[in-house]
């Protein structure tokens, strides 16, 4: 282990508080581990090095999933992602690298730590409040004060964004993000889990922001709190409740790829753990993490629409694109159950 990145604070942390030092060993253990995954499976697939128009991109979805639930036409594979979080996709795919064909349309926030010189432009989708999403049932809200001042990436509002950015650049490559499957559930069983929950625990200490930020705070200790026995919450229905996110985004990738021109690939940056046991005797894993690889993180779908009506795609040199400022990635961190 390398013991020069500790700092001499670090060590007195560890004294303070042996559970992190017992933390940073299981790092080390799960680093090692992927290192062995790597070496017989490879790093995984150069995106920007395939075949497409237009890259749908689902946030956090297995293949496994996506493979029993997809009714959108076309050719399906499984591919081997370069990451196994959002940051380490990125930056696999991205770092250091110009890609002045393509227009980056997203509602994953780690986009905001693209340079501005590597994609032609940078479209963010903000954050809107989840009563108002169109991916969100009212009649599945059983307490609305949960979701007061709470937000959602909207899946059609990525849409209408992807479609405005092809108009103004018909002759880009066009990389999509959607949120879902990620985090925020909100498809019926996950807003019953969440409410479930929220009347069992006093959120109070939960909370980033008061009680309208209580949704978000959910999101960040979502995982840890489904760990908690007193909960009762089965790993079946956080199955259930993602399986229902992956329903919500379907129709709007179809949508999507049924009004754009060109070949399309629905991928994913990476997948999601839900309760699997990496090693024999280990407990349960939720979500996903960089340190980590395993089948569940790292295979993706590759579901191909081709046409024979391709785009004609020119190179030009980036345009400003737009940025959140700090205060909406902070918002849009909380979102995805980061902050």
């Amino acid at each position: 282990m390398p013991f020069t990145k500790y700092s001499l604070e670090s060590v007195r942390n560890g004294i303070r508080d042996p559970g992190l030092v017992w933390t940073e060993i299981c790092k080390y253990l799960w680093s090692a581990h992927r290192e062995v995954f790597e070496l017989r499976h490879g790093s995984g697939i150069d995106v920007m090095d395939e075949e497409w128009d237009t890259l749908v991109v689902l946030d956090a979805c297995r293949y496994d999933f996506f493979a029993d639930m997809n009714w959108i036409d076309g050719t399906l594979e499984s591919r081997l992602s370069a990451g196994s979080s959002s940051p380490g996709w990125i930056d696999a795919n991205f770092a250091g690298r110009e890609h002045h064909d393509t227009v980056y349309v997203s509602g994953n926030a780690f986009t905001a730590d693209i340079g501005d010189d590597v994609f032609h432009a940078i479209y963010p989708v903000p954050p809107e409040p989840v009563a108002e999403s169109a991916a969100v049932d009212a009649d599945d809200i059983l307490d609305p004060s949960l979701l007061e001042d709470s937000y959602v990436i909207d899946p059609e509002t990525v849409v209408e964004t992807a479609l405005e950015a092809h108009e103004r650049h018909p002759h880009k490559r066009l990389i999509v993000h959607f949120l879902q499957p990620h985090v925020p559930l909100v498809g019926e069983t996950g807003l019953e889990i969440y409410q479930r929950i929220a009347t069992r625990s006093d959120l109070s200490s939960l909370s980033r922001g008061g009680r309208g930020d209580r949704f978000g705070a959910l999101n960040v200790q979502l995982y840890e709190i489904v760990e908690d026995d007193a909960f009762d919450i089965d790993v079946t229905d956080l199955r259930q409740a993602y399986a229902e996110n992956l329903e919500v985004v379907l129709p709007y990738a179809d949508r999507l790829i049924r009004e754009l021109d060109g070949r399309s690939v629905i991928s994913a940056d990476h997948g999601e753990l839900l309760g699997e046991r990496l090693l024999p005797y280990t407990s349960r894993k939720y979500g996903h993490f960089e340190y980590l690889a395993t089948e569940s993180l790292r295979r993706v779908p590759w579901h191909v629409v081709d046409s024979s009506d391709r785009r004609r795609i020119v190179e030009d040199a980036p345009i400003e694109s737009v940025r959140m400022d700090e205060e909406e990635v902070t918002e849009k961190l909380r979102v995805l159950g980061y902050r």
